[in-house]
């Protein structure tokens, strides 16, 4: 089972990820709604890899990333930006940000699971 964390500040939308990935049987889902506390649940968790949502109140999802890479303890966590603020279309045709994967929001599951699989083997 991949132990995932989930960093969005949108209640609703963690909860449609957090159960749709957790039906397959094959994740466990932390949902943190709230950035300022995200860095210190990630060396707590050690997740096989982060969801982290771009825009939020406090620490953004770049700067969380960073701090992140930064720390030898959480520095190897895969971490795919979840984003509204980026569409499908560009996407395909660019999905890197600042040398991470991104998915558009809405975020289709299957996509989803196909991208965390790929970063986790």
């Amino acid at each position: 089972m991949k132990n995932i964390l989930l960093v969005d500040d949108e209640k609703d939308f963690c909860f449609f990820v957090k159960t749709n990935l957790e039906l397959t049987n094959n994740f466990k889902v932390t949902v943190c709604l709230d950035s300022n506390q995200a860095i210190d649940l990630a060396k707590k968790l050690k997740p096989n890899l982060i969801l982290l949502d771009i825009l939020m109140p406090g620490i953004s999802g770049p700067d969380i990333a960073a701090a992140l890479q930064e720390d030898k303890t959480t520095a190897d966590i895969p971490i795919v930006f979840l984003t509204a603020v980026i569409t499908e279309k560009e996407t395909k045709e660019q999905n890197i940000i600042a040398g991470w994967p991104f998915i558009a929001k809405p975020v289709k599951i299957k996509d989803l699971i196909d991208t965390i699989n790929m970063y986790t083997g």
